[in-house]
């Protein structure tokens, strides 16, 4: 998809590059993202944290991309929209990475001149203690709830723009862990040694990411189904067909057609007379929703049958100019100052291929903190329809929230990101104010043993004999 520059709305002479792209920006986001359309009050807010923005980036010699950046991601913060964010360019970073899992942050990869310290849990960095840290990236980059606050925080967290604006300063960053041990990191360093020592992760012998957008495989009774990304031969060549594009004939060749693989897994299973399916969306981080339609289609729910989703969309002159393709032609798209509902199917011309076998046993879906945007998005309709039962732990989104990004340039800095343009209510509206969605039952993992391989999720399954 194309990345057009954003138009100039806003200039003065009297301010200097960043000041007038941050400006620039947030009247872009009043006339573009429907959460100005849903809150009326956001606009003043934004704008008292603009104005103040824009003092303290007066002075460019203090000031470097990455610093101005990092304002744009904290006005981004007040939509609560984890899919509109910019992205934050470093010259340096420190010779580490940090991650996330389930409430701890830690050291994932580190210069080989530090010996003996990845895999560790981290407790502080640079004195500040690492909860009052997370606290505070829920603050500074765009996120939903505080578990994607921590999961986006963590890539940045040998960011120096990103240390000095926590409020840690000195030449030296402390790392300390959870078993006593500390590092100090000199920042001069952060050219000069890449992170070339990575943590072992074992891998789960049956549960394990594969390289692959989905697969299954037969363990003992069950059917395992790995769902790792909603995409396929069909929605890219559906995607290309709406924007004018002109499909890659290799990438077509490449991609599988989800439906012949469900029909397969189906065939599979029904042939063997197997009982129970374990459908594995932890990896998964969206993609096109309709793959969920097409999953539960072939789980033999049928769509007119229950309560979905409602999309709601902002037709902005913007998007009306560049991404005309992403609108269909019923009247309410002609004004840029409400929210129309858009059923998303009559932009489809063709049919949705659907499977032709039926699976009609006992089905148990997995979640967990990676579980985004699409793959969200079909686990809350699971949820709020009361279909399959589901368990794991809480995802990083908020299942009523903004999507369908655009990709974005801003003309004065040249950086690049990407902005919503549409709302989507789940289908309990009743919920809309969760933060998360909560499995049905809750099965915890800790770091310590998400590194040593251990699957608490397929242990439950296996120990119950669902």
């Amino acid at each position: 998809m194309k990345c057009p520059l954003l138009p100039i709305y806003y200039s003065d002479k009297k301010y200097n590059v960043y000041q007038n792209e941050l400006m620039n920006f947030f009247i872009f986001l009043t006339k573009v993202h429907p959460a100005f359309i849903l809150d009326k009050s956001l606009k003043a807010q934004c704008r008292q944290f603009v104005l103040s923005a824009c003092d303290e980036l007066c002075d460019m010699n203090n000031i470097t991309l990455a610093d101005f950046q990092l304002r744009i991601n904290e006005l981004l913060v007040f939509l609560q929209d984890a899919h509109t964010f910019v992205n934050i360019e470093s010259l340096s970073l420190y010779p580490f990475s940090v991650r996330y899992f389930n409430g701890s942050f830690y050291l994932y990869s580190i210069s080989s001149r530090y010996k003996n310290v990845t895999g560790k849990v981290i407790t502080s960095m640079g004195g500040m203690d690492i909860i009052d840290i997370h606290k505070k990236l829920v603050g500074m980059l765009p996120a939903e709830n505080k578990i994607k606050a921590g999961i986006t925080g963590s890539h940045f967290l040998n960011n120096p723009s990103l240390i000095k604006r926590l409020g840690i300063d000195g030449d030296v960053l402390e790392i300390v862990f959870s078993d006593g041990d500390r590092i100090n990191i000199n920042k001069e360093n952060g050219t000069n040694n890449q992170p070339d020592q990575m943590t072992v992760i074992k891998p789960n012998a049956v549960t394990a990411r594969q390289p692959v957008p989905y697969y299954y495989r037969i363990i003992d009774s069950i059917c395992y189904f790995q769902f790792n990304e909603m995409f396929d031969s069909y929605t890219y060549q559906l995607g290309c067909q709406l924007s004018g594009e002109t499909p890659d004939e290799n990438i077509i060749h490449n991609l599988p057609f989800f439906t012949e693989f469900l029909e397969h897994m189906i065939q599979d299973m029904n042939q063997k007379g197997f009982s129970l399916l374990v459908v594995d969306m932890r990896y998964n981080g969206g993609g096109n929703s309709l793959l969920g339609n097409m999953l539960l289609e072939a789980l033999n729910i049928h769509l007119s049958d229950i309560e979905s989703y409602r999309t709601y969309i902002r037709a902005s002159s913007f998007l009306k100019e560049f991404y005309p393709f992403l609108l269909d032609n019923s009247a309410e798209m002609n004004d840029d100052e409400t929210l129309a509902e858009q059923n998303q199917d009559r932009r489809v011309d063709k049919e949705v291929p659907l499977s032709k076998y039926k699976y009609t046993e006992k089905v148990v879906f997995i979640q967990g903190q990676n579980t985004f945007s699409s793959a969200n998005y079909l686990l809350t309709t699971v949820k709020d329809n009361h279909l399959f039962p589901i368990i794991g732990m809480p995802t990083s989104q908020k299942p009523t929230c903004y999507g369908d990004i655009i990709p974005i340039s801003l003309p004065f800095t040249g950086t690049k990101g990407y902005v919503s343009h549409s709302f989507f209510r789940r289908p309990d509206s009743l919920l809309d104010e969760e933060t998360t969605l909560m499995p049905d039952t809750v099965i915890n993992t800790s770091v310590i043993d998400y590194l040593k391989g251990v699957d608490n999720c397929w242990d439950w399954i296996k120990r119950l004999n669902l």
